[in-house]
């Protein structure tokens, strides 16, 4: 009997967790649509542009729907059980629920696995592809203010405006670092102009440092041979759904080199880990209340239930997030209270229910 309710819940997760998956992820799929229609129609963007642009954005979209469509599963699957005491005749038949419960926990596992490794693999390439095609079809603004950019060979940018459209910077701050990051250059120009495939600087100064002394001279042009693109320097709301954990951590240690806050950053990396065990304390607590269902509380009841329990985890964790990003907790605890909180409420449920 044992091994046919372990194929039971099996199957049911099979059949129902890719369902409810998918169409989670078309709801938020048809109102992105909606809320960049707009952008659509004024850019003339075409059809097969738009499909790859929100298909690009699907295996991200995945991921925010595994905690509901976990907990949804568990409805479906388990609910049913226990909504006609079939629990109980399992439990008079000797069965022990702690199986099931460990069978459950090892699912959870397994999508919170698949989810990780979505993160990691799959949305990084798909958000850049994404990122492409915005940047392409001018999806994203155009102006941008008080940059600072990390250039290649120890190089540091400031610049107060910088404008993609006209491919025009304004007020320049360059520094260039050694191997020891102790500063050996500095520029100070009023204008930054991207010609012949060149940035090309006017009307500054460079100083030159030396370990006894400096040298400083005044230029009207000065090209940097610097080659990157002016949309390529734009920086605009870093995402860090774009970046895999190793280009991540290196991502902060560039930060930290330039004495930068990398506090949002390594918040991101904790959130990169604590988002798939979320997966099996979100199970622990949806199989206590399922395994607790009675006739008179309806699966429509449960149903917004789980919804309110999973928009609770989420909007604990936003509360965090934003108490760490303010210095205010660590950004361990930032990214992982969420998960302890709700870990201590998943084993009370399942200790109770067990009593």
């Amino acid at each position: 009997m044992t091994k046919i309710l372990y194929k039971y819940i099996i199957k049911s997760f099979i059949k129902v967790f890719p369902l409810i998956t998918a169409a989670l992820a078309l709801v938020i799929l048809i109102s992105q649509l909606l809320g960049l229609l707009n952008f659509y129609i004024e850019y003339k963007v075409s059809f097969y542009l738009i499909v790859m642009h929100l298909l690009s954005k699907l295996p991200e979209r995945l991921t925010q729907c595994f905690p509901i469509a976990t907990l949804l599963t568990i409805l479906f699957s388990i609910g049913n059980l226990t909504k006609y005491n079939e629990i109980t005749a399992i439990k008079a038949a000797g069965t022990n629920i702690n199986k099931i419960i460990m069978l459950l926990i090892i699912i959870s596992s397994i999508i919170g696995i698949c989810d990780f490794a979505i993160r990691e693999f799959i949305v990084p390439k798909t958000s850049s592809y994404n990122e492409k095609i915005k940047k392409e079809k001018s999806l994203a603004k155009t102006d941008f203010y008080n940059q600072i950019i990390v250039l290649p060979n120890n190089i540091r940018m400031t610049v107060d405006h910088l404008d993609i459209q006209t491919n025009v910077m304004k007020n320049i701050v360059m520094e260039e670092y050694d191997s020891n990051f102790i500063l050996k250059c500095l520029i100070l120009a009023e204008e930054l102009n991207w010609k012949n495939n060149s940035w090309v600087l006017k009307n500054g100064i460079l100083r030159n440092f030396d370990s006894d002394f400096w040298k400083e001279f005044y230029f009207k042009d000065y090209n940097l041979n610097i080659h990157i693109t002016p949309k390529d320097l734009a920086i605009n709301d870093v995402r860090y759904s774009i970046m895999n954990i190793r280009t991540l951590k290196k991502y902060i240690k560039r930060l930290q080199i330039f004495g930068q806050n990398t506090v949002t950053a390594k918040i991101a990396l904790n959130i990169r880990f604590a988002s798939s065990f979320c997966h099996i304390i979100i199970m622990m607590i949806g199989l206590a209340l399922t395994m607790n269902i009675r006739e008179k509380f309806s699966k429509i009841f449960i149903f917004i239930l789980f919804f309110v329990i999973v928009f609770a985890y989420f909007g604990i964790q936003a509360i965090t997030k934003s108490l760490g990003e303010n210095s205010m907790i660590h950004p361990f605890f930032a990214a992982w209270l969420p998960n302890i909180i709700f870990l201590t409420l998943g084993i009370y449920l399942l200790i109770k229910l067990k009593k």
